[in-house]
């Protein structure tokens, strides 16, 4: 029952919305944060120290998450996808996280919240990048439409980029004075990923109308059962001259041997 909801045309749309959702979300703490929030050093998850990120931010995740989760349940018509649910099960896990702790402040520093904040939104970037790999790689065998393939195979390498980047950036600011400029890739990277997850929308399948097992029949019942439901043979007109004619010779002799 579970699995036929998440595989439904309304939790197709439902998870467009969420995706929508987390869009539109992340749209607006730009808008109206940017005094605030520098975009090219700042990493995005700074929007959710001030109003309305405070907001905005947890909403946006939990949406995405949301659609992750849909489709964790829902069919993509690939070989090993058990796998590939298993990952957006866990990425959707992330997200709760990375939305229920926040990031640190200069003056709180890594704090435990701020490191589970950290490492579960850069587990969920992961997870969401190896998806998009397994899908590509898959899709051309399952008949996947070729736009959503080569989608999810720009989204893949893209991602795979800007999270290298980002990671660089991070860990190792120095290097072409990445520290400066480590909000780009990041947001870069929330734009790819969210991309991937509409097209992972739009390859997923819906619900069929679930086809009826054959019916194995043996051989010999199935003759039986062939013989029974042939008509029977209509007499030829020639073999039925042929009866009436010995029936009326058979008729006189036998009156004669009853005389």
């Amino acid at each position: 029952m579970n699995r036929e909801l998440f595989q439904s045309r309304a939790a197709g749309l439902v998870a467009f919305a969420a995706v929508a959702v987390c869009i539109a979300g992340f749209a607006v703490m730009h808008l109206t944060q940017s005094d605030v929030v520098n975009p090219v050093a700042t990493p995005v998850s700074s929007y959710a120290l001030t109003f309305p990120g405070i907001v905005l931010f947890p909403l946006s995740c939990l949406s995405l998450a949301l659609a992750c989760t849909i489709l964790a349940g829902r069919s993509f018509g690939l070989a090993r996808e058990g796998f590939i649910r298993f990952l957006l099960g866990a990425t959707a896990v992330m997200l709760v996280f990375a939305a229920a702790f926040r990031t640190g402040t200069p003056e709180t520093g890594l704090t435990w919240g701020a490191q589970i904040h950290r490492y579960t939104a850069g587990a969920a970037f992961v997870l969401l990048t190896v998806v998009a790999v397994l899908c590509a790689a898959q899709m051309r065998a399952a008949g996947t439409p070729d736009v959503v393939r080569r989608a999810t195979w720009w989204a893949a390498a893209l991602a795979s980029l800007t999270f290298a980047t980002t990671t660089v950036n991070t860990f190792l600011p120095r290097i072409a004075d990445g520290g400066d400029w480590r909000g780009i890739p990041q947001r870069v990277l929330l734009v790819v990923l969210a991309g991937l997850v509409l097209a992972l929308i739009s390859g997923s399948q819906p619900t069929a109308a679930p086809v009826p097992a054959p019916v194995r029949v043996p051989a010999r019942a199935a003759m039986a059962m062939a013989a029974s439901r042939r008509p029977a043979r209509m007499a030829s007109p020639v073999a039925s001259s042929v009866a009436l004619s010995r029936e009326s010779i058979r008729r006189p002799a036998l009156a004669v041997s009853e005389s």
